[in-house]
């Protein structure tokens, strides 16, 4: 059986913002807006403003890049006293995450925590409706505007799970590029790597199918095209576009294949150092693709060749052994510089940290690469990204 599901309608393209206000009219008139805190007071909180104008608006900015549950849990007391009728989940990747947490919580009580999934179970299950949700994201990188993820942090242990569920899904999803325009080069690099990791895991990894392949490898193609454009030029209206495309078409590649490895340690790494989530990806995925090796050849090689059309006239092995370079090389120059795992702050000494983490909170991630590692390996993987 194959199965097609993303009950998000999304629309994508130049000053879709505009059309906010009706989108919000159809679900009420008290609106609870989740955004990252640099939008307080900004240009874009009074445009929404504006837009919304005679409204009941909340705006609620208490989002960190790896968004932690106190934060969450209070945010929601606030939403469920408001009385809202709609939320909006408006930044990057930890708002929308933030955003969809918010909901869980605001209306089917407890607290974040009780909700994520890990090898020790979910303490709480979704059980009341939630309330629409409308996604705006403003840089490219997560596709959580298309996904039924969102990632959390315990504030007391630094613990880093998932809430997965099909009922997390926004309502709506305004993919504006003109929102990412201000984007600063480091971040736009960063986030553009998580949207292509997206594609490029559910490519080659043991869930990957029809309907995941299509967005996977058009997801990989527009990164490939577009991510040293608009590094280069951040008015590139039209690189913009296509970046904000390539990260909802990740969204949707992740949601019908799912991730492996690389954001097995990436998330694991983020929850030990609060590495940001595109720099924790960046750092290992060459190392992962080298470790893999020659599991996965044949995805490795396609791969290498969206990047190098010149290597389609090499065997297969020479293509896949390329790819590791590739990547590495790639990510330094968008990024500005070659990042490790002790660009963010891990030591020999919190190794073992994060591989208790990946296995406890991302057995999942770890079980659907090309090549599953035990801890010892993980470690010795993990020590070669340092």
């Amino acid at each position: 059986m194959k199965t097609f599901f993303c009950p998000t309608m999304v629309d994508c393209g130049k000053d879709v913002l505009e059309t906010l206000p009706d989108i919000v009219r159809a679900y009420g008139s008290k609106v609870f807006v989740v955004m990252d805190p640099f939008f307080q007071d900004s240009p874009l909180q009074d445009k929404i403003a504006d837009l919304l104008n005679g409204m009941d608006i909340v705006f609620y900015a208490k989002v960190q890049p790896n968004p932690r549950d106190n934060d969450i849990n209070e945010g929601a007391a606030l939403c469920h006293e408001q009385n809202a009728d709609v939320i909006i989940g408006m930044g990057g990747g930890s708002a929308i995450d933030t955003a969809k947490a918010i909901n869980v919580v605001a209306t089917n009580g407890g607290e974040a925590w009780d909700f994520v999934r890990s090898t020790e179970g979910t303490k709480r299950q979704i059980e009341k409706p939630l309330l629409p949700l409308i996604a705006i994201p403003t840089t490219s990188g997560t596709g959580s505007e298309a996904t039924r993820y969102s990632v959390i942090t315990n504030h007391l242990t630094h613990a880093k799970a998932t809430i997965k569920s099909d009922l997390i899904f926004p309502n709506r999803a305004l993919c504006d590029p003109m929102l990412t325009m201000t984007v600063p080069r480091k971040t736009t690099a960063l986030t553009g790597i998580d949207a292509f990791a997206h594609c490029f895991e559910s490519y080659i990894g043991s869930k990957a199918n029809d309907f995941s392949d299509l967005f996977s490898l058009k997801g990989m193609k527009l990164f490939a095209e577009n991510i040293e454009k608009v590094c280069a030029d951040g008015n590139d209206v039209q690189a913009r576009e296509n970046m904000a495309l390539c990260s909802t078409i990740g969204g949707l590649s992740i949601t019908h294949s799912a991730t492996n490895l690389p954001h097995g340690i990436g998330q694991a790494l983020s929850g030990v150092t609060d590495a940001p989530h595109g720099g924790s990806i960046a750092v290992c995925m060459p190392q992962v693709v080298r470790w893999t090796l020659p599991q996965g050849m044949k995805r490795f090689a396609e791969t290498a060749c969206i990047f190098k059309p010149e290597l389609k006239d090499l065997s297969e092995e020479e293509q896949a052994y390329a790819l590791p370079d590739i990547l590495e090389e790639l990510f330094s120059r968008i990024i500005g510089e070659k990042i490790t795992m002790a660009s963010y702050g891990l030591t020999e000494d919190k190794i073992d940290d994060v591989v208790k983490m990946a296995f406890t909170s991302y057995h999942g991630d770890l079980s659907r690469s090309p090549r599953v590692p035990n801890e010892e390996e993980l470690k010795e993987l993990i020590r070669s990204c340092l």
